[in-house]
C-alpha cells in the first residue's frame, strides 16, 4: 500500500483483525476523520473536535500503542501527518491532553518507541509526527502544571538527541540522495521550526554536526549541493531565536563557513539561505567584525554584480553590504587584521602588504599572550593554498619588523624562535 500526499480510503480493516483495541465509536471517528481528509474540509469541520481533545488523542494513543502491523500503523502515522498538514493546531489537542490529565495522557511515547522500527516508511512519518507535535509553540494552558510540563520537556529532549544522534551517522560525501540523510534532515528541519525545537536542538550538541555536514562535501554534485542547502535552512532556522543565534555565533568556524559558501557556491537557493542566515547573525554584537574578518565584503561586492531571480536576494545581499560597511569605518586595520587571522582564512587584503601597517601594529601581535601570533602561527597548518601563502608572507613581515633585538625591559615574544624555523 502507498500513502502519498493524501491518505487513502477506506482505512485497513483493523476492527475486524484486532479485536479489543478501538470500539466502534471510535472505528467511526477514524472513518470521519478520513472523510475530512480526502474531501478537504478539515479548515472548517476539525474545530469540533477540540472540545474532544483527550476523546481523539486516546484514540491514537490507542492505535498505536495496540497495532502492530506495519501497514495500520503507517497507515495511522499517514492520517496523523495528513491532519496535521491540513490544520498544524491539531497538535494543540496533545498538548492538551498531555495537560489536562496531569500528564498521564502521553501520545508522544508510542511514536517514540516507532522510532526503532526497521521500516523506512514507519520511522520517517512518526519523527515527522512527532517533531510537529513536540516543537508546537501555539499552545498556552489555562492551568500549569509541573508533571505534564516535564513529562513534555523530556520527550523533546528525547527526540532530539536521536535526531542528532541519527545525524551522526551521515556522511556528506554522500549527498542528500541516501534516504537515511532525507529522512533526518527532513525531522531536524521540522524540529528547528519553533523556537523549543530550536533550543533541544542546540541543547542535544547538534551545531557542530551541522558544522561537519557544511564542511565535509564538495558541492560538485546536485545531491551535494542539495544537502548544502537542506542544512543551511536548519542553520537559518535556528538563527531566529536570540539565544541559538548566538550559540551560532560562538560556534567555532561556522561564520568563516558560511563566507566561504558566499564565496564559492553558485546555486541561487544557496546564496539565498545564506544571505538570510548572516543577516539575521548581526543581531549578534561580534558577528559583523567576524564577518568582515572572514572576507565577506569582497564576497558581497562580487554578488552585488549578479542577477538574481529571487528579488529577496538581491535585498538581502545589499542590506549586509551597507550594515557591514558601517561596521567596518568603525573598525581599525588592525581590528581587520586579527578577526582575519581569527577566522583561519586569509587573502591578499591591503594590510598584509602594507609597510606602514607592520611598523604600527607590530607590537599587537604580542598582546593578550600573543593571542594573534598564536593563531597566525596555526594558519600556516591550513590546507587552503591562499590562506598558507600569506600566512607565511605575514610570518616573515613579524619577523622583519620585530627581528631588532628587545630592550632588556621587553619581554621577548616566546613564538619567535618558531617563527624563524617556519622561515
Amino acid at each position: 500500500m502507498h500513502y502519498g500526499a493524501c491518505v487513502v480510503s477506506p482505512p485497513p480493516p483493523w476492527y475486524e483483525q484486532e479485536k479489543g483495541i478501538i470500539t466502534k465509536e471510535q472505528l467511526a471517528s477514524v472513518y470521519h476523520l478520513v472523510e475530512l481528509v480526502t474531501t478537504r474540509q478539515l479548515s472548517s469541520q476539525l474545530l469540533q473536535f477540540e472540545a474532544r481533545g483527550v476523546e481523539m488523542v486516546s484514540l491514537f494513543n490507542a492505535l498505536l500503542t495496540g497495532v502492530n502491523k506495519d501497514e495500520v500503523v503507517q497507515y495511522v502515522l499517514a492520517l496523523m501527518d495528513e491532519l496535521l498538514l491540513a490544520q498544524p493546531a491539531f497538535a494543540g489537542q496533545f498538548h492538551s491532553a498531555l495537560y489536562a490529565t496531569q500528564g498521564t495522557l502521553d501520545a508522544f511515547d508510542p511514536l517514540l518507541k516507532l522510532l526503532s522500527r526497521q521500516h523506512l516508511f514507519t520511522v520517517e512519518k512518526a519523527a515527522l509526527v512527532l517533531a510537529k507535535l513536540l516543537s508546537y509553540d501555539h499552545f498556552h494552558p489555562a492551568i500549569a502544571d509541573a508533571h505534564a510540563e516535564e513529562v513534555l520537556e523530556r520527550k523533546l529532549s528525547s527526540f532530539a538527541l536521536w535526531s542528532v544522534a541519527l545525524l551522526k551517522s551521515v556522511d556528506p560525501t554522500d549527498g542528500y540522495d541516501q534516504p537515511k540523510v532525507a529522512q533526518v534532515l527532513a525531522a531536524v528541519q521540522q524540529l528547528v521550526a519553533t523556537a523549543p525545537g530550536r533550543k533541544a536542538f542546540i541543547k542535544a550538541d547538534g551545531l557542530p554536526l551541522l558544522l561537519g555536514l557544511m564542511s565535509g562535501g564538495s558541492y560538485a554534485t546536485h545531491s551535494a549541493v542539495q544537502l548544502l542547502y537542506v542544512v543551511l535552512m536548519v542553520v537559518w532556522s535556528l538563527s531566529y531565536t536570540p539565544e541559538c543565534a548566538a550559540k551560532l555565533a560562538a560556534a567555532a568556524g561556522l561564520l568563516p563557513k558560511l563566507v566561504d559558501i558566499l564565496k564559492n557556491v553558485q546555486k541561487e537557493k544557496v546564496v539565498r539561505v545564506t544571505c538570510a542566515a548572516l543577516r539575521n547573525l548581526l543581531a549578534i554584537e561580534t558577528c559583523a567584525s567576524d564577518m568582515i574578518g572572514a572576507g565577506v565584503m569582497k564576497a558581497l561586492q562580487n554578488l552585488q554584480h549578479r542577477k538574481w531571480a529571487d528579488e529577496d536576494v538581491k535585498i538581502d545581499v545589499e542590506y549586509l553590504a551597507h550594515a557591514l560597511e558601517g561596521s567596518l569605518k568603525l573598525m581599525s586595520s588592525w581590528d581587520v587584521y586579527a578577526k582575519e587571522v581569527a577566522s583561519g582564512r586569509l587573502e591578499w587584503s591591503p594590510s598584509h602588504k602594507s609597510d606602514t601597517f607592520w611598523k604600527d601594529n607590530y607590537k599587537a601581535f604580542e598582546a593578550h599572550d600573543c593571542a594573534t601570533l598564536k593563531q597566525l602561527v596555526d594558519c600556516l597548518s591550513s590546507s587552503d593554498p591562499t590562506t598558507l601563502a600569506v600566512a607565511c608572507h605575514d610570518v616573515g613581515e613579524f619577523i622583519k619588523v620585530r627581528a631588532p633585538a628587545p630592550s632588556s625591559t621587553s619581554r621577548p615574544c616566546l613564538l619567535l624562535p618558531r617563527f624563524e624555523a617556519h622561515a
